[in-house]
């Protein structure tokens, strides 16, 4: 599988710029899971928590609101406020 590229930023810093198999967002309309090959679409961010997952790894970051740019190959979080939930990542089976 093709990966899927992964940015958040917030208005302070970049929290992530990696490549992701799997983006799920806390969409104003509910869950928004992306996967490569998504169609495009910007959609509001309502505070919840984003999930990215890695092959066998898994990253959490808390945001509160923003907004999200998908494309078939790209996610770019600009979020209001952003941080990382882990210290590390963390195996899926967690």
């Amino acid at each position: 599988m093709a990966g899927l590229r992964l940015r958040i930023v917030t208005p302070h810093n970049e929290l992530l710029d990696d490549s992701v198999d799997l983006v799920i967002l806390p969409g104003s309309e509910g869950q928004l899971a992306v996967l490569p090959g998504h169609i495009p679409l910007v959609t509001t961010l309502k505070d919840g928590e984003i999930r990215a997952d890695k092959g066998e790894t898994r990253q959490r970051f808390r945001v509160g609101g923003g907004w999200a740019k998908v494309s078939s190959q790209q996610v770019i979080v600009l979020a209001r406020e952003a941080e990382s939930m882990d210290d590390k990542e963390r195996p899926l089976s967690v």
